[in-house]
């Protein structure tokens, strides 16, 4: 009787990752500029005071519409809510007809994308921004594609860093936390992973104010070839799950 046997390669369970879910805003785009760019615009022009980008840098983190509160709370003097309301929705206009598009991506991070993709990974994003700007912005960069299920602002119960939006991108990628990366680059994002009880990767080239918001995390990384190298350590996905040999005969008959 003659059988085959086959060499087969199996990673460790403990870095079984199948998913990777990425924060937008710092941690795959710089939006930063266009979006300060734009609150300073519509101020300016209505006569009230322009906000240096460091000061709403940490707001950018609670969505675009938190960013420009931000912005109204640093003027001098007191903005009347009939005022502010309407100052929102022209910064909002401002933003999407001029600054949108203008986000560049980091470097690295379609190329990390698709070495993720030819793998087998699956992608989500996960961020606090609305859905129509986060289409666009991802559509512009030629990436909306790349990713298997989006969760923003308003689809989940709670916006970060509640567990919620990741809790629910998890569900439609069908993945656990235990087969899942989450990459994001603000204290926001990592308290999101920890209750979400998912390992977090700290982007260090976004919006944190220091590097201590970011922990726990299993990696901080200033490149996404950084992040690519790490993923191709830990992520049993980044391989066939059995990887094959031709087959060479054993006889067992003595």
């Amino acid at each position: 009787m003659t059988h085959y046997v086959r060499n087969i390669t199996f990673m460790n369970n403990s870095d079984h990752i199948r998913a990777v879910i990425f924060d937008l805003d710092g941690t795959m785009f710089d939006t930063l500029p266009s979006l300060s760019t734009a609150a300073n615009v519509v101020l300016v022009y209505a006569g009230w005071q322009e906000v240096p980008m460091s000061l709403l840098q940490s707001a950018l983190n609670e969505g675009l519409r938190p960013l420009f509160h931000k912005a109204i709370a640093l003027q001098s003097t007191a903005v009347d809510a009939q005022t502010a309301t309407r100052l929102e929705y022209e910064y909002m206009a401002q933003y999407l007809r001029h600054g949108l598009l203008t986000a560049t991506l980091f470097a690295g991070v379609a190329d990390a994308l698709m070495a993720c993709k030819s793998r087998g990974l699956k992608l989500g994003v996960c961020t606090n921004r609305d859905r129509a700007s986060t289409e666009a912005l991802l559509a512009s960069a030629a990436i909306v594609d790349s990713f298997d299920a989006i969760v923003s602002l308003g689809d989940a119960p709670l916006p970060k860093p509640a567990p919620d939006p990741l809790l629910l991108l998890m569900e439609r990628l069908d993945v656990s936390p235990e087969e899942t990366l989450f990459v994001g680059d603000s204290a926001m994002d990592a308290r999101c992973a920890q209750l979400s009880k998912v390992r977090f990767a700290a982007h260090l080239g976004g919006y944190a104010g220091h590097a201590g918001d970011l922990l726990p995390n299993v990696l901080s990384f200033g490149s996404y070839e950084q992040l690519t190298s790490w993923l191709l350590d830990h992520c049993s996905a980044l391989f066939p799950p059995a990887s094959f040999t031709s087959p060479r005969p054993i006889n067992l008959c003595h």
